[in-house]
């Protein structure tokens, strides 16, 4: 090796960023994830991107039962504000029951999805533990630029997170509908109102076999290069 740089085994890497997704159905509910798996899922975490390196990324893991169900019932009640189509998501028409064309790929998807989220948010609780990923500040009154670097501070180690936890087979599920009722959350917890929080993942040991490639839209209906159509 030269310069002491390390290989990298690309086919590990591109296995576990094309098997990291949100998983529901397939939680082991029963056994516990150790705190040491946990705590170096973290760890890599803390080294995405982060904003003029503010490093202002908080983590709240939750594994006390009490709080895990008062955190799952906020997540079952904003999940039942989002099917009502009662946030300005569902108004947007990008809900789980947005209509696609009967021969579109998610149209075909829509069942399984539905299914999956019917069952965490009966079962959110269950999980060995849930992470609320957080960051310093309250900017959701701000400007695009502001808000797109506050979370850019943030998401991207949220991400790293999941893909930590799955090179460990660590299963997560990336949900936001708890944040419907942030501020109920938030007292729960004992979170800072300073506080924002931007995401809830429930995590488990992975059931069953391994996981494959999801189902995606096709490269050339999502991307542009140089002009918008192109």
């Amino acid at each position: 090796m030269k310069d002491n740089v390390r290989p990298i085994d690309l086919e590990s890497v591109d296995h576990v960023l094309n098997t990291t997704r949100s998983v529901r159905l397939r939680l082991d509910f029963e056994k516990e994830v150790p705190r040491k798996i946990i705590d170096e899922a973290l760890t890599i975490a803390l080294q995405a991107p982060t904003g003029a390196n503010t490093q202002t990324w908080r983590f709240m893991v939750v594994t006390d039962p009490d709080l895990k169900l008062g955190l799952a019932d906020c997540y079952r009640k904003g999940a039942e504000k989002y099917v009502a189509d009662a946030t300005a998501l569902t108004r947007t028409g990008v809900s789980a029951t947005r209509e696609f064309e009967p021969d579109d790929l998610r149209s075909k998807q829509k069942d399984g999805v539905l299914k999956s989220a019917g069952y965490l948010m009966e079962n959110m609780q269950r999980a060995p533990a849930l992470i609320v990923p957080c960051i310093e500040s309250r900017f959701e009154k701000e400007d695009v630029f502001t808000q797109a670097s506050m979370y850019g501070s943030i998401l991207p180690a949220t991400w790293s997170l999941m893909l930590a936890l799955r090179a460990r087979r660590i299963a997560s599920a990336w949900t936001s509908l708890h944040l419907i009722y942030e501020q109920e959350a938030a007292q729960l917890l004992g979170i800072p109102a300073d506080i924002t929080q931007t995401a809830l993942l429930p995590i488990a040991w992975l059931q069953g076999g391994d996981l494959g490639k999801a189902k995606r839209l096709p490269l050339e209906d999502v991307c542009h290069y140089n002009r918008w159509g192109s």
